[in-house]
């Protein structure tokens, strides 16, 4: 591979890198969501039975696809790519928001996991609003959304 065919590596030695990187875990947003990865991995595992297979997988996919699609739009500097994003963490996090009231409602699962969890999903939805904001104040991409969902 000669120094042309990696343009697409991050280098982990590059200031960038590093700024980019700190910048993404100094992000209220990108906090909040690792946050609830704990927390949905602590609740996964008080789950047993139907409800271990019904509920923990799920929570934890969700809880992992967010804060990785918030570090992907954060690190991409692209309009088009953190509103896609943004979508796909939307669709998650509401998801875990509504499986709340399952987990409480219809299972043995701790509750005070449960809680926890509900609180950090609704603290996470106003984050969500707040940095959705500062996405509508990107330069629209030179990129078009082939499928036609995001027209700046």
């Amino acid at each position: 591979m000669n120094e042309n065919d990696d343009w697409f590596l991050d280098d982990p030695d590059d200031d960038e890198f590093e700024r980019k990187q700190k910048r993404r875990k100094n992000m209220p947003i990108y906090k909040k969501a690792m946050d609830i990865a704990k927390t949905a991995r602590l609740l996964g595992s008080t789950l047993e039975g139907d409800d271990k297979e019904m509920y923990e997988f799920h929570l934890n996919e969700s809880a992992m696809i967010m804060t990785a699609k918030i570090g992907g739009a954060i690190g991409s500097g692209s309009w088009l790519i953190s509103m896609q994003n943004a979508a796909i963490v939307r669709s998650h996090a509401e998801w875990m928001l509504t499986a709340t009231s399952g987990l409480k409602h219809m299972t043995k699962a701790d509750k005070d996991y449960v809680k926890v969890l509900r609180c950090d999903m609704e603290e996470f939805r106003d984050l969500f609003n707040e940095w959705v904001k500062e996405i509508h104040k990107m330069d629209k991409d030179d990129f078009e959304d082939e499928w036609g969902l995001f027209i700046k």
